[in-house]
């Protein structure tokens, strides 16, 4: 027999063959087994465990492959946490779902360790979150000295949005307690507690050096300050031409701010000193000398006694030589 009818005989049983392992393996109509070939680990997004996050699943159905992929095996660990699926649950839930294993080319470990992805939120991200919540609420010249974070999180994985919560009618200045509210992509929303130190810098004018009682306040005396205004009392002053000329009324320490009640305007007038009264009326003055009975500043009303009638009357300090009546 020629060398080239044997070969061509040999590939002919050979095809045979392969047909008649076909027929024993696929019986006439019968199509090839879809393929489930279960992970012996896993790490899954949502809340449940599906059959296709744990599993990779192919056939020549479509439907079928689709419909093996939505099988709920069971609910999906905590964020970070990991659960072990047994084969017995695997087995159970496909049967629950009407897919007969002995029906499927199936192979399913023991133990399926199952891992949920995370997110953990540390807190220099809750930091950064409230730093950038007081830098648009909190105004100007408001500074952060302090941020406590009472703890971190673990998050599902997915969009996440956040929100700082504040009590009615917070004043940004001292200690502020603070809660920060994540939320993932409509999860359950979960929240971080912490506490906000915070100082207000507000401009004012504080003595550079110690000041005696009666001082006369040079510039040299005094500079404008940036300082925390938490307790600072409302009144302090903020303009140095308001205090500059004028005389502490007791003694200032360095450093503190200078409020209206800490000066006065040096007195023009003291007891004993005579004095020139005038009194204007509408076309007509009026004048006579007068002993001051208490001493006064410009614009002061002081008690000064008419020396043509003896008698005490009103008048408020002109000048160091006037003082005027005030009808």
């Amino acid at each position: 027999m020629h060398a080239t009818q044997r070969t061509a005989e040999g590939w002919v049983r050979a095809i045979a063959a392969l047909a008649l392992l076909a027929a024993a393996v696929f019986p006439a109509g019968a199509a090839p087994l879809t393929s489930v070939r279960v992970y012996d680990r896993a790490e899954v997004a949502s809340d449940q465990i599906l059959l296709e996050s744990i599993a990779r699943i192919d056939g020549p159905d479509a439907d079928r492959v689709s419909e093996l992929k939505a099988v709920v095996i069971g609910r999906a660990p905590l964020p970070g946490k990991t659960r072990v699926v047994e084969q017995a649950l695997v087995l159970a839930r496909l049967k629950q779902c009407g897919f007969d294993p002995a029906g499927l080319d199936l192979q399913v470990p023991p133990e399926i360790t199952v891992a949920r992805s995370s997110t953990t939120i540390g807190r220099e991200q809750v930091e950064e979150i409230l730093r950038a919540y007081v830098r648009q609420h909190g105004g100007e010249g408001v500074r952060i000295k302090e941020i406590r974070v009472t703890d971190t999180l673990v998050l599902p994985q997915g969009p996440l949005t956040t929100r700082v919560l504040a009590p009615k009618s917070t004043e940004f200045v001292g200690t502020v307690p603070l809660t920060v509210t994540f939320k993932v992509d409509g999860d359950a929303e979960r929240r971080v507690n912490a506490t906000v130190s915070l100082e207000r810098l507000s401009k004012v004018v504080v003595a550079r050096r110690p000041l005696g009682r009666f001082k006369p306040i040079d510039p040299e005396d005094i500079e404008v300050r940036a300082v925390d205004a938490a307790g600072l009392p409302f009144d302090c002053i903020t303009d140095p031409a308001a205090v500059i000329g004028k005389r502490t009324r007791r003694l200032v320490e360095t450093g503190a701010a200078l409020r209206p009640d800490m000066v006065e305007s040096p007195p023009l007038v003291k007891s004993g000193d005579r004095v020139r009264i005038v009194a204007e009326t509408e076309g007509l003055r009026i004048s006579a000398f007068g002993q001051v009975k208490q001493r006064g500043a410009q614009g002061e009303l002081i008690q000064v006694m008419n020396l043509d009638s003896n008698k005490v009357v009103y008048a408020r300090v002109l000048d160091a030589n006037t003082v005027k009546i005030e009808f």
